[in-house]
């Protein structure tokens, strides 16, 4: 019976230390957050976002995935999660955008460090245009092909069935006189 309270009673106090521990814990977070001023929160969360903007127009150059560098999780490392490749690309927006560059040639420096290959879409202009421009192009030519062939089918019918005494397919009468017939004594049986 003293076993008993006395596994008890550790039981409890590493219940009531943990909880302890736990409160001590949060109140310190919490204070810590109130010292940090507003304006550096801010600030922190709209680069840590303008970044994500940024790194969701940029291909991970990984050669795992073809997902955007703020959004690769692929298996790959210790766990599901991004990229070494990732992480160090988001960095390296990081620090432009700490450098005080626009989106813009944010965008531009990654693309000139790591190609054109690195757009998650292609550009709106030059020869990128044509990536943007072949499935339209893709849907007219298929639809005009299917409608070609349509039409032929329909012609083809139409002067076959149109030919009086031509059925396509020249059969005597003979040859048909016994088809009948069989057809007749298997359906019979």
């Amino acid at each position: 019976m003293k076993t008993e309270n006395v596994s008890m009673n550790s039981t409890a106090r590493s219940t009531k230390s943990w909880s302890t521990w736990l409160r001590f814990s949060i109140r310190l977070l919490f204070a810590l957050l109130a010292l940090t001023p507003p304006g550096a929160r801010r600030l922190l969360a709209d680069q840590s976002d303008r970044t994500h903007q940024i790194g969701a127009k940029i291909k991970c150059m990984c050669n795992g995935c073809d997902q955007s560098a703020a959004k690769c999780y692929h298996v790959g490392g210790a766990y599901s999660g991004p990229c070494d490749t990732a992480k160090t690309m988001m960095k390296e927006i990081d620090a432009h955008i700490a450098t005080g560059k626009t989106d813009e040639q944010v965008l531009q420096a990654m693309i000139q460090q790591y190609g054109t290959l690195a757009y998650v879409e292609p550009p709106k202009s030059g020869f990128g245009l044509v990536a943007w421009l072949m499935p339209i192009l893709y849907l007219f030519g298929g639809l005009a092909l299917v409608v070609m062939v349509m039409k032929r089918w329909r012609k083809r019918t139409v002067a076959v069935a149109g030919a009086p005494g031509l059925s396509g397919v020249q059969v005597s009468q003979e040859l048909l006189a016994r088809a009948r017939e069989q057809a007749q004594r298997e359906t019979e049986e």
